[in-house]
């Protein structure tokens, strides 16, 4: 159960927006003990919604990405060891929800994103077969669909 601090007063849920709106920025931190596949004391970063896209947004047009690629590129960026797979999980289903929220609002996926254009290509790094994607309004039928369109 969550703490009485963490419940919205509202009581609904935040939009993709706001989530992206209000994420902290990147920052890197030492992993005390083991966690996933990061041993303990190796650097840990723990990445924006912001770091996600512009990874994404600086991908080759035809260049895909596995999950775990996208977390090597982003400690990469960053000088860490690793990145946390539950934020950059969490994060890139924010920048998800937005792409989807643009193309569903008449923003063309065809047109590259955030830092060039109207939507950022999101699905270059969400498989159709990976969780993420079924949780996605689509499902991995939408993710392969938005595959198809070669950018």
């Amino acid at each position: 159960m969550r703490p009485a601090s963490f419940k919205r007063k509202t009581g609904k849920s935040r939009s993709p927006q706001e989530r992206y709106d209000s994420a902290r920025p990147s920052y890197t931190k030492v992993n005390e003990k083991r966690f996933a596949d990061l041993e303990a004391g190796t650097s840990v970063l723990i990445p924006s919604p912001q770091d996600i896209e512009q990874v994404i947004d600086d991908l080759d047009p035809a260049e895909t990405l596995t999950l775990s690629q996208l977390r090597q590129r982003l400690a990469q960026r960053h000088g860490a060891d690793g990145s946390c797979p539950v934020m950059t999980g969490m994060n890139l289903r924010i920048v998800a929800d937005l792409g989807l929220e643009a193309i569903d609002a008449g923003h063309d996926p065809a047109v590259s994103g955030e830092f060039g254009g109207e939507v950022v290509p999101f699905w270059k790094v969400v498989e159709p077969t990976s969780s993420l994607a079924s949780k996605l309004p689509g499902g991995p039928d939408r993710i392969t669909q938005l595959r198809s369109l070669g950018r």
